[in-house]
């Protein structure tokens, strides 16, 4: 007997890249969800809407790179928080370097935290779909 659908986002970024991947059964692939560009980490069904909720804390004045880094990754997580307040996903699986991680963790509200399931600290933005669901399944909890 199959195991209820359950919808997960693995989220796979870094300051610059991002895509989300959709698995809606474990024991399936994954597919790529598309973004508005690869520059522009919405989901381009959103059209421009974002889940308030998004805060940014800046304890220093960071470099315009990093500056760029870390708008390009709060949008990234304003996506997020959509996707769950329209309930587009159950669970979210996040996978970033450990910098992008920590930018990540700090945009994400409350909400969105409570549907992370898991957490890889890497980068596969270059990877391609099929070894970044390798690498993530065997992280997913058994559901």
């Amino acid at each position: 007997m199959r195991d209820e659908t359950r919808k997960t986002w693995i989220v796979v970024a870094d300051g610059a890249h991002a895509r989300i991947l959709l698995n809606s059964h474990r024991d399936e692939g994954v597919s790529e969800l598309p973004l508005v560009s690869k520059h522009d980490p919405r989901l381009a069904h959103h059209h421009g809407e974002l889940a308030a909720g998004v805060h940014h804390e800046v304890v220093h004045k960071p470099s315009d790179e990093k500056r760029g880094e870390d708008k390009f990754l709060s949008t990234l997580a304003a996506t997020v928080q959509t996707g769950i307040a329209r309930k587009e996903c159950d669970q979210i699986v996040l996978v970033a370097p450990a910098v992008a991680m920590g930018v990540l963790r700090k945009a994400l509200n409350k909400d969105s935290h409570k549907h992370i399931v898991a957490e890889i600290v890497h980068d596969y933005t270059h990877q391609d779909n099929p070894t970044v669901w390798k690498h993530v399944k065997e992280k997913m909890p058994l559901q």
